[in-house]
């Protein structure tokens, strides 16, 4: 599989488009705070991981225990790396809190791609700082959360987050998205009905369709063909476990 390629589905140019609208802002009328959000499985983590890897953005991923003390560590770290990789992150809350506003005060350019968001909405701390952040600089955060992440932000903190200049909710595959994605992703050919089959249980979500490109390709490389159709092999796909 062609594993770092982004195809461009309906998803990816959409939150391709709104994104380009939030880095068009106009900076001093305009919050650079942008949300993208939806249900498991859709791809966000995929086009946010690419969209920062090919634009020279920032990406970070949240984790489950995440503090406070955690999140700025990371943020400065990350905006660092580049110019001194092996830097050492010291100082309390504050003091790390002062050099990361410094550097985004001194680079508006800046676009921050935040992951897997909602593991901050235990911790307000982090939402705020988020919050002061974009207040007191120019720069650009970019969220990236589940489907219910913007209801959540919203009833957290409304007067804040309601001014969010981008919101973007990935939706379910269409099967010309599927379409798209196997014929870009996957080293087997394999003809329309297959594809329908596959979008029919995939249930809209590119994970599971990517267990099932991983799957015809083994089914292809046992079998030494490089086409695949339906006929022939469902009766073996049908057994392929995707949850």
């Amino acid at each position: 599989m062609k594993i770092r390629q982004l195809v461009e589905i309906e998803n990816v140019k959409s939150a391709n488009r709104v994104l380009k609208n939030l880095l068009e802002r106009t900076r001093t009328e305009n919050v650079g705070l942008g949300l993208f959000y939806g249900r498991a499985g859709l791809g966000k983590t995929r086009w946010s991981t690419r969209t920062a890897q090919n634009n020279g953005h920032i990406y970070m991923r949240l984790e489950s225990n995440i503090t406070t003390k955690d999140f700025v560590r990371d943020l400065l770290y990350n905006l660092i790396k580049k110019e001194m990789p092996y830097y050492e992150v010291k100082g309390t809350i504050n003091e790390i809190y002062n050099q990361i506003l410094d550097m985004c005060q001194r680079n508006q350019n800046l676009t921050i791609m935040i992951d897997e968001i909602d593991y901050a909405f235990n911790n307000e701390r982090i939402l705020a700082t988020i919050r002061d952040i974009v207040d007191q600089s120019l720069v650009t955060f970019v969220l990236v959360g589940m489907e219910r992440a913007k209801e959540k932000l919203m009833r957290m903190n409304s007067h804040y987050f309601d001014r969010a200049s981008a919101f973007y909710e990935f939706k379910p595959l269409s099967v010309e998205d599927n379409e798209k994605i196997i014929n870009e992703l996957c080293e087997i050919k394999i003809d329309l009905p297959l594809i329908k089959f596959i979008h029919n249980k995939s249930d809209g979500t590119m994970r599971k369709v990517n267990k099932y490109i991983d799957a015809l390709e083994r089914i292809g490389k046992r079998l030494k063909k490089t086409e695949l159709s339906f006929e022939e092999t469902k009766d073996i796909i049908a057994k392929v476990e995707t949850q």
